[in-house]
């Protein structure tokens, strides 16, 4: 609004009833380089793409030459070695009672893994094997390797902005319509249309609200999630326009700032939800 003669903001947005109004011909797409976690990754597969399977920890790749869980056990179990009898009526009582040591097993299917886990209250995962592992349709936290997060899991969180739409609770003070995604694109070979259907909308009972989901691999993301490879904790913005900027984070503070003096505003991020906040009171009071 305050810089739309400038900038020709006019072009995309148009003030209407004292609200901001997007006009039709702009539509936002989100490109996922994987299947957000939770619901969208959990789908049958056999053993012929096993090496899709993702870690019940965090959610990572499974390398294909590992051995599953089942039959890791199968191998203890062989492997263990039975005291030798010291009579014959010993070994005729071990021949009637013990069974034969199973041979390794293998499933013809098994579940795609998350490692989100089910939010409390919710109903929880029943742990079996094969394609009972994971329990579908539930709101799950995001996964992750340090304390348990509250929030939810990217499949949930798209579900919720099919629904009521991605602006948060600010800028639907502004605008006169939900923002909603156009399109979903999905850029991995693991990857299951029907999951990402009942993530993203069946499993609302008001499943009117479609999205439109795409798979393309022919060029993988060079920085996509791999077993080798650990999240950079250093980010930065780059805000264009008449009064463009940059700023450089560290696990999510400006940089140059420690945790000791989180107190002095010049310390925090441009958009963080206290200067984001503030800026929407200035909005209004135009």
């Amino acid at each position: 609004m305050k810089c739309s003669e400038k900038e020709n903001a006019s072009s995309y947005f148009a003030l209407e009833e004292g609200k901001v109004k997007m006009k039709v011909c702009l539509k936002f797409h989100l490109y996922s380089s994987y299947p957000p976690c939770g619901d969208a990754t959990i789908f049958p597969i056999s053993k012929h793409n096993s090496h899709n399977i993702l870690s019940e920890d965090v959610g990572t790749p499974v390398p294909e030459n590992s051995t599953p869980v089942i039959e890791k056990q199968a191998h203890k179990i062989s492997s263990n070695n039975i005291e030798a009898p010291h009579d014959k009526t010993q070994t005729e009582n071990n021949t009637e009672t013990l069974e034969p040591c199973p041979k390794k097993m293998k499933l013809s299917e098994d579940t795609n893994r998350t490692g989100a886990k089910c939010v409390e209250g919710a109903q929880i995962d029943p742990k079996r094997d094969g394609l009972e592992y994971h329990t579908v349709s539930v709101l799950r936290t995001k996964p992750g390797r340090g304390d348990r997060t509250l929030s939810l899991s990217c499949s949930d969180k798209i579900l919720k902005w099919n629904q009521i739409g991605m602006q948060g609770s600010l800028l639907s003070i502004i605008l006169s319509e939900p923002v909603t995604l156009s399109s979903v694109i999905i850029g991995s070979e693991c990857f299951n249309l029907e999951s990402c259907k009942r993530a993203f909308f069946t499993r609302y009972p008001d499943n009117n609200k479609h999205l439109e989901i795409h798979n393309y691999t022919q060029a993988e993301f060079v920085d996509q999630r791999h077993v080798d490879k650990v999240p950079c904790p250093d980010s930065s913005l780059f805000v264009a326009g008449s009064q463009s900027f940059r700023e450089a984070y560290v696990t999510g503070l400006r940089q140059g700032w420690s945790k000791k003096k989180l107190d002095n505003p010049k310390s925090w991020s441009s958009v963080c939800q206290r200067k984001l906040a503030a800026r929407t009171q200035d909005i209004m009071k135009m």
